[in-house]
C-alpha cells in the first residue's frame, strides 16, 4: 500500500493538475448524484476526445513559441469537405484519407507562412481562420448536413467496450508524447521554442521544424473533426466556433508555456479533461453556458500573466535587459 501511495504522490508532483482533476470529479460527484456514474464519466471522456486530439497538435505549435488561431476553422473546413459532394459515396477509408490530407494542407499553408515570412503567427493564423471558415461556409451553404451512417462509426462505435473516440484520443496522445520525448523532431521543437538563435547555431532546421509543427496541428484538427462530426452525426455551421480558444486554454492549463520551450503532452491531456469536466459540471448545475466562456478566458489571462511574471523573474536573475516576446505566438525571442 505504501508503494501505491508513493506512486500517487510522485504522479501528483509531476502533474499537479491530476490532483485538481481528482478533487473536481469528487466534488461534483458529491454535489450532483448523477455526476458520479460510469455513464457520465464515459460521456466526459468521449466529449474530451476531439479536444485532446487537437490540443496535442497545438502543444507542438505553442512549444515553438507559436500560436494557431485557425484550429476551429480547420476543423470546420475538414467537416465541410467530409459532407461535400466530392466525397459522397466514396469508401470510408477514402473519406478519412481526404480529410486528413485536407488537414495536412491547411497546416502546411500556416507553417510555410509562419516560417518563411516575417508575419507573426498570431496574424497569419488569424487570417487563415477567416479564410478556412469562409471556405467551409461556402461548401456547406451554412446549412446542417447529415452524415451517412458509414461515417458515424468513428464517433459512435467501440472496441472492447471502449468508445472509438477515446481510443483514438489515447493513441494520438501516446504518439504525441513518444515523438516529444524520443524522436529528434520533438527535441527540435523544444529547442526552437527555448531559443531560436541558439537552435540555428546548433544546426537545427528551424524553418522545417516550424512547418512540421503547424502541419501536425492541421492534421490533428482534421482528425478531431472526424470524431466531432461523427459523434454529432451532422456538420453544423457553428461547429468549431470558439474551439481554438478552448484548445489553447487546455494546452496552457496543462503547463505549456505561451512563450515556448516548456510543456508536456500529459499535462495537455489533463488540461482538456479538466475543462471538459468543468463544462459538464456547469451543465449539471444548470448554469448559463456563458459561464464556461468566463472560466476559459480567466484561465487564459492567468496563464499570460503567470508566463510574463516568470519571464521577468528569469530575466532579473540572469541580469538580462533584453525585451520579452512581443506577443504570445510572435517570432520574437528573449
Amino acid at each position: 500500500m505504501s508503494d501505491v501511495h508513493g506512486l500517487l504522490r510522485a504522479a501528483v508532483r509531476r502533474e499537479p493538475l491530476l490532483f485538481v482533476l481528482a478533487v473536481l470529479l469528487l466534488a461534483l460527484a458529491g454535489f450532483y448524484p448523477g455526476f458520479g456514474t460510469v455513464a457520465n464519466f464515459r460521456n466526459i471522456a468521449i466529449q474530451a476526445s476531439p479536444l485532446i486530439i487537437a490540443a496535442v497538435g497545438m502543444t507542438y505549435v505553442i512549444m515553438t513559441a507559436g500560436i494557431d488561431l485557425s484550429v476551429g476553422s480547420m476543423l470546420f473546413l475538414a467537416a465541410a469537405i467530409e459532407s461535400s459532394r466530392v466525397v459522397v459515396g466514396c469508401p470510408t477509408a477514402v473519406v478519412f484519407a481526404a480529410i486528413c490530407a485536407t488537414g495536412v494542407l491547411m497546416g502546411l499553408i500556416n507553417g510555410l507562412a509562419v516560417a518563411f515570412t516575417r508575419v507573426p503567427a498570431l496574424i497569419v493564423t488569424l487570417a487563415a481562420m477567416q479564410v478556412f471558415r469562409g471556405a467551409g461556409g461556402h461548401i456547406t451553404g451554412q446549412q446542417n448536413i447529415d452524415l451517412p451512417e458509414n461515417l458515424r462509426g468513428i464517433g459512435t462505435g467501440s472496441l472492447l467496450g471502449v468508445p472509438t473516440p477515446v481510443l483514438l484520443a489515447a493513441a494520438v496522445a501516446l504518439g504525441g508524447a513518444f515523438v516529444f520525448r524520443r524522436v529528434t523532431f520533438g527535441r527540435y521543437v523544444q529547442a526552437v521554442g527555448s531559443n531560436p538563435e541558439a537552435a540555428v547555431n546548433a544546426g537545427v532546421p528551424v524553418r522545417l521544424v516550424l512547418v512540421g509543427a503547424y502541419t501536425l496541428a492541421g492534421l490533428l484538427a482534421a482528425v478531431a473533426s472526424l470524431t466531432q462530426t461523427a459523434r454529432l452525426g451532422a456538420v453544423q455551421p457553428s461547429i468549431g466556433q470558439g474551439f481554438e480558444l478552448t484548445v489553447i486554454t487546455a494546452v496552457v492549463l496543462g503547463g505549456t508555456s505561451l512563450f515556448g520551450g516548456r510543456g508536456s503532452i500529459g499535462g495537455t491531456v489533463l488540461g482538456a479533461l479538466v475543462l471538459t469536466t468543468v463544462q459538464t459540471g456547469l451543465v449539471f448545475s444548470g448554469a448559463s453556458p456563458y459561464v464556461f466562456d468566463i472560466v476559459r478566458g480567466g484561465v487564459l489571462l492567468a496563464a499570460v500573466l503567470a508566463a510574463g511574471a516568470r519571464w521577468r523573474d528569469l530575466a532579473r536573475a540572469m541580469g538580462l535587459t533584453a525585451r520579452r516576446p512581443s506577443v504570445p505566438g510572435g517570432r520574437s525571442a528573449a
